[in-house]
């Protein structure tokens, strides 16, 4: 799931307060696929904010540089570590707490995707996709758009992340390039992985 972090940027005496990092939350371009930093953002006036104290020579385009890229490394490798410890200990549950924990989760798993790029799709859960929705659109530039949702919480996301993999771009990112309805074929797979596990399940579009 996405998730946004508060930090402070230190340059010796400049402080940059409250700056704000969103992870997994955008889509970067692949370009920057390869790059450690990838999969963290961070809001524009803050960006503006160093920018000013690099053109004031107060610190260096290699200090801005340097500082950001190990502040968002270090995020992506405790989200990425957050992420594999709940698989693993999804995993030591087996098949029959699987099917309890689709059976008791209620939670919504959605795909979001925005106008622009339609076929670039967000997989996440909430329990409150219109709130959820609300705080990914104050870090897109963009309209973001619900797609698809269906209830099902932690295990039916974890389900179609992995059954999507192969088009995973970053995070809870997926590429459906050349597929004509992603919202279909996600419920597809979704109402497969219900109909096996769960005792009743319900989706909307």
């Amino acid at each position: 799931m996405a998730q946004s972090f508060t930090v402070q940027l230190d340059f010796g005496s400049h402080r940059i307060e409250d700056v704000t990092l969103h992870w997994g939350l955008g889509r970067s371009a692949d370009a920057r696929r390869d790059a450690s930093s990838r999969g963290t953002d961070i809001e524009v006036p803050a960006v503006v904010e160093l920018l000013d104290l690099v053109a004031a020579g107060a610190l260096t385009a290699e200090q801005a540089r340097d500082k950001l890229n190990r502040l968002a490394t270090a995020i992506n490798e405790r989200m990425d570590r957050n992420y594999e410890e709940m698989i693993e200990a999804m995993e030591q549950f087996g098949s029959r707490a699987v099917h309890e924990e689709i059976r008791f989760d209620d939670r919504w798993v959605y795909a979001i995707s925005t106008d622009s790029i339609p076929n670039s799709i967000k997989i996440g859960v909430a329990k409150d996709i219109a709130q959820r929705m609300k705080s990914l659109q104050i870090g897109s530039a963009t309209t973001l758009k619900l797609r698809w949702s269906a209830r099902g919480g932690f295990p039916l996301e974890r389900y179609l992340h992995e059954h999507f993999n192969s088009v995973r771009t970053h995070s809870e990112w997926f590429d459906f390039q050349g597929c004509p309805d992603p919202a279909k074929k996600i419920d597809e797979v979704a109402r497969a992985f219900l109909q096996r596990y769960a005792e009743e399940g319900s989706t909307k579009h």
